[in-house]
Order: C-alpha cells, then sequence, then structure tokens
C-alpha cells in the first residue's frame, strides 16, 4: 500500500494510470532505476520536455482507435473549462456537433460515472501527474543536486501542482439544491505520490480539502526554491512568475484573500517584461490567442505542432470563428448575449463579435484573416451576412491561415497570462479590505488596459438586471470575456456561485437542450470519479453505498451523478 498510483498498461492502444490499490505492472520511475534516472541529464530533459509536450496530445488517453475529439491531454480540460460556464453558443442545427456539450449541461447526455466525458478528464489528470512523478521519484532522493537537477525537479513540481489545484477545484463538490453533496462535503481526490514520498494519511480515498491544498502549496514551495534564478529559454517552460501565479490560484480557491492578493502581485512584479495585451495584439489576425510571438502578455504556453495534429482533434478548430477545416465551422460559436450587451462599447474586446447591428458595424469594422491560394478570402467563403449575430472570432489562426490546418493550428496556447493576476489581485483586496478597494483595483486594470470608459459605478447598475449580483461577479465577468476559450473562469463561477442563465429574454441560445436558469450552482460543476477508478480503488465508493473502514482510513463516495437533475427552462419570451 505504499504507493498510490499504478500503471495499467495495454500495448499500442491507451495508457489508463488509475491512483488505486492493486499491484503494479511496472516500476513507477519506469524501465530504468530511479539512479540511472537522475544520473543521466539526457534522460532527465527527456522527460521534462515530454512532459511540457504531453499538454496537447490528440487521442492522448484512449488513443486514435477510439476518436473522441475532446481527448486531446490537458488542451482539452482547459476547452471543458471554457465551456462550463455555458458563454459560448451553439449556433449549428445539430448540437451533436459540439463535442463539449454534454460538460455544458445538455439535457439527455450522459455525465455519470460511467461516461468517458468523466473518464477522459481524470485519467488524463493521472497521466501527467505520473509524468510529473517520474521525475520527481529519481530527484527527489538525491541529497546534493546540480543546477539542471534543480531545474528538471522544480519543473516536475510545478507541474504536479497544477494538475493537484485543478483538481481541487473540478472535484470538489460546491452545494447546490440539484444534489446531495451533503456526504461529500469538503472531499477532493486521491493523492498520488512518487516513489521517493510517503504514502499520504489517506491512502487512495479522496483527500480533504484542507489536505491537498496543503499538498498543492508545499508543492510550490519547493518549486519555488528550486527555481530560484531560473530564466527559462522561453514561456514554453515555467518559471518563478509561474510558481507565484498558481499560488495565487490556490489561495484564491482557498478564499485566502490576503495570500492571493499577495502572490498576484509577486506574479506581477516577478514578471516585468509581461504586460497586458494592447488593442492591436489582441485583434491581430494572424497572431492574436494563437502566436505567443505577437505578445508580451503569456506567461506560460504550450506549442502544438502541425506534425501532430490533425483538422478536427485540436483546440483551433473547436474554437477559432474562422477555422474552416474544424468543428467551429459548423458551431460558429457566438458569446451569450448577455454577456455582450454588459460589455461597454468603449472596450476594445467587443470587437472579438459581431454586433446584430450590421449596418453601423459593418464588416470592415473588424480585422479580418488572409486570402488563400486562389485569392478568397473568409468572407467569401462565409459572407458576412450570413455570419450569426455575437459570432465570436476572438481566436484566430496561425499566420491567419484559416483553411489549412497544419499551418492555421500548429498554434501557441496560453495556460497563464498576466491579466489573471491583476483580477485575481481585484477579488481578493476587495474580499480583503472591502468592495470599494477592490472597485478601484479593477478600475486601474480596465482603464489603463481595456476600457478607458470603465467605470465600477456604472457597471454596478446593471446588478439589478440579474446576470451579474455583485462585486466579486462583476470581476468574474472580466474574466468571462478576458479568457474566453482559455479555460480561466469556471472554477471562479463554481467558488462565487454564479448560477447559469442561458434562457431569458432576447437569449440567443437555439437549441432547447441548452435552455437553462441555473440557481447558485449547477450539479455539473461537481466533476464525478469514473468508475474505471472506483473499480480498482477500494478507498471510493459508488454514490448510496455505506463507507466502512479499510487499515484504518475511510472509504469515500463519489460525487452525485448530475444527469438531468436540471429541466430545461420553457419560458416562452
Amino acid at each position: 500500500m505504499k504507493k498510490t498510483i499504478f500503471s495499467l498498461l495495454v500495448a499500442a492502444i491507451a495508457i489508463s494510470v488509475l491512483p488505486s490499490c492493486i499491484e503494479e505492472t511496472v516500476p513507477l520511475e519506469g524501465a530504468a532505476t530511479s539512479e540511472q534516472m537522475a544520473e543521466s541529464s539526457a534522460a532527465m530533459k527527456g522527460s521534462i520536455d515530454g512532459m511540457v509536450a504531453q499538454t496537447y496530445q490528440p487521442y492522448y488517453f484512449f488513443g486514435s482507435d477510439n476518436q473522441l475529439e475532446y481527448d486531446i491531454s490537458y488542451a482539452g480540460i482547459l476547452i471543458t473549462y471554457a465551456r462550463m460556464t455555458n458563454d459560448l453558443v451553439n449556433n449549428s442545427s445539430t448540437i451533436g456537433y459540439d463535442w463539449w456539450c454534454g460538460y455544458c449541461g445538455a439535457y439527455g447526455y450522459s455525465m455519470n460515472a460511467d461516461s468517458s466525458r468523466q473518464l477522459v478528464p481524470y485519467m488524463t489528470f493521472y497521466k501527467i501527474i505520473k509524468s510529473a512523478n517520474d521525475v520527481i521519484g529519481p530527484l527527489a532522493a538525491v541529497e546534493d543536486l546540480n543546477a539542471e537537477q534543480k531545474v528538471f525537479l522544480g519543473t516536475a513540481y510545478v507541474y504536479r501542482a497544477l494538475m493537484y489545484h485543478d483538481l481541487y477545484n473540478a472535484y470538489l463538490p460546491a452545494l447546490n439544491k440539484y444534489t446531495d453533496c451533503t456526504a461529500v462535503e469538503g472531499l477532493t481526490v486521491p493523492i498520488v505520490v512518487s516513489s521517493a514520498e510517503p504514502e499520504p494519511a489517506t491512502k487512495s480515498a479522496r483527500a480533504p480539502k484542507e489536505d491537498l491544498a496543503a499538498f498543492v502549496l508545499a508543492d510550490l514551495d519547493k518549486a519555488e526554491t528550486l527555481l530560484a534564478g531560473y530564466t527559462p529559454a522561453n514561456h514554453r517552460y515555467p518559471g518563478i512568475p509561474v510558481v507565484y501565479g498558481i499560488k495565487a490560484r490556490m489561495y484564491l480557491a482557498m478564499e485566502d484573500w490576503e495570500h492571493a492578493a499577495e502572490y498576484a502581485r509577486k506574479a506581477i512584479d516577478a514578471a516585468p517584461d509581461r504586460k497586458p495585451l494592447t488593442e492591436a495584439q489582441w485583434t491581430d489576425p494572424t497572431k492574436a490567442f494563437c502566436d505567443a510571438s505577437g505578445n508580451e502578455s503569456w506567461m506560460w504556453y504550450y506549442s502544438i505542432s502541425g506534425n501532430n495534429m490533425g483538422n478536427l482533434c485540436n483546440p483551433t478548430g473547436f474554437l477559432a470563428g474562422e477555422a474552416d477545416w474544424g468543428y467551429n465551422s459548423l458551431t460558429q460559436f457566438s458569446l451569450q448575449r448577455w454577456l455582450y450587451d454588459h460589455l461597454n462599447r468603449s472596450d476594445f474586446r467587443k470587437k472579438s463579435f459581431i454586433d446584430p447591428d450590421r449596418t453601423t458595424y459593418p464588416s470592415t469594422y473588424y480585422r479580418w484573416t488572409t486570402k488563400q491560394s486562389d485569392g478568397k478570402t473568409y468572407l467569401d467563403s462565409y459572407p458576412f451576412e450570413d455570419l450569426p449575430d455575437y459570432m465570436c472570432f476572438k481566436i484566430r489562426c496561425k499566420e491567419g491561415n484559416w483553411y489549412d490546418y497544419a499551418t492555421g493550428g500548429a498554434v501557441d496556447w496560453p495556460l497563464m497570462r498576466i491579466e489573471e493576476m491583476y483580477l485575481i489581485e481585484a477579488e481578493a483586496i476587495g474580499m480583503k479590505d472591502g468592495e470599494a478597494a477592490g472597485a478601484a483595483k479593477l478600475e486601474s486594470f480596465m482603464q489603463t488596459y481595456r476600457d478607458p470608459a470603465y467605470t465600477y459605478l456604472a457597471s454596478s447598475a446593471d446588478f439589478s438586471k440579474g446576470f451579474i449580483k455583485n462585486f466579486q461577479e462583476e470581476v468574474l465577468f472580466q474574466k468571462r470575456i478576458e479568457f474566453l476559450g482559455e479555460g480561466i473562469g469556471f472554477f471562479d463561477a463554481k467558488r462565487i456561485r454564479s448560477g447559469i442563465k442561458t434562457w431569458y429574454a432576447g437569449s440567443n441560445t437555439i437549441h432547447d437542450t441548452m435552455k437553462y436558469v441555473i440557481d447558485e450552482v449547477s450539479p455539473y460543476w461537481n466533476w464525478v470519479i469514473p468508475t474505471d477508478e472506483i473499480e480498482n480503488n477500494p478507498y471510493i465508493i459508488k454514490e448510496g453505498e455505506f463507507t466502512s473502514e479499510i487499515d484504518g482510513v475511510m472509504t469515500t463516495l463519489n460525487n452525485p451523478d448530475p444527469t438531468k437533475k436540471v429541466d430545461n427552462d420553457a419560458t416562452v419570451y
């Protein structure tokens, strides 16, 4: 029982990493011994580069024989986060073109423990954790690390901390009126450690939130020490600003306002070369949200090679408005109308969405991508008048290439931007020092970088409409616009309990199965541990079963199944 992660390897098909209590079939740190791995610079560098590359991998868990288009490693999980607040509207006649509609709560789509939609993200997290542990195990046992080894070990701690931070937020149940979470309140996920670390007291049971939060912060403390003085060759690799950034995220999740504000500011100050995107960078049709060289905002990003992708299984094909090769050419995602209406005209980010008034805001109001080889532009193939209202063009195709996936989809993608730190700081100061202090921070960011006419007073006048109800939700609104499609905002919505409203007078939601008015917390926001894990881990049991004690540790229940727990809103407007 010393180890809490075991590998079930199926050659040439898929790899399932289960934090369970069955016997290991391969050594935890691979075929080589820990000493050999630690002493080999090439082996360790290969492990780190492989872990970084794993952030995007097509058909990462199931493999290409079972092509689930959301199975694209952590890149797919980020899209899942981006979709769970229902900020994007699917305009296709067939809802199934949207592979993420189940995560959005589309009525009738199964999201129980047997669903691949629950299996894929859970196993993806633990596969990446295993990759980090494969580095941590050998190096943590070395008494006197050299400079290179410190960077390798520090980087592995950062990746492991990021995965556990996300697991904390995704699986920690938020109480809601649709499912009974009282029996699992405060529980997260199993903590899986490397061969060099002692087994957690909770073994393979779901760890209390306090234990997992402390584990994440401990990893980040180690990374902070190990990466001191290190400057990555590029921002694909994390440095000290990223360590501070994840700490800020973790403290925000814990609602430790003082430390959240402190580490957000530390992240900003530790990255003097990073600054928020300008309007020109935001609207650049060739580089916006697809090319790290086009800005100084990104603190951390991953890259996709044109040699390791397909036309469907890639983030750009799902989310870039102009991508002709992917599912977004069918879904043509639009911004939820109420979000658009709350956004000031003086905010340049509003130019990322097509205004319904095509006379005042014609096609020439927006910046479009380049011609293809036969001389046609995007609007030649997709006439402006046929595009749906509020259609989103924030995320662009690489080099403006909207017609060739191998070029247009071979993008860089942000994992952390400096703007997030400003908004974490604003919320944390508002909760720590009062609404006025937080509003001042928010106004400073907005007026300096996004909208010179923004005032919190004017924006708060909309609170009575019921879409945004308080200071925290106003900060969340800015995150929803700022990081649309990037995966930032879902954890905040769950923590703040902002609810979901996709059906209202004037709504642009077209599918009946997506029409919702959900109070405070959607049951879909509490992710469910998959059956594959439960069947291999005696410390986690199915919803409704009776807990018991095994070796001094109580078994823990799964989160409730959210499927069909909320009815669609049938109000006629």
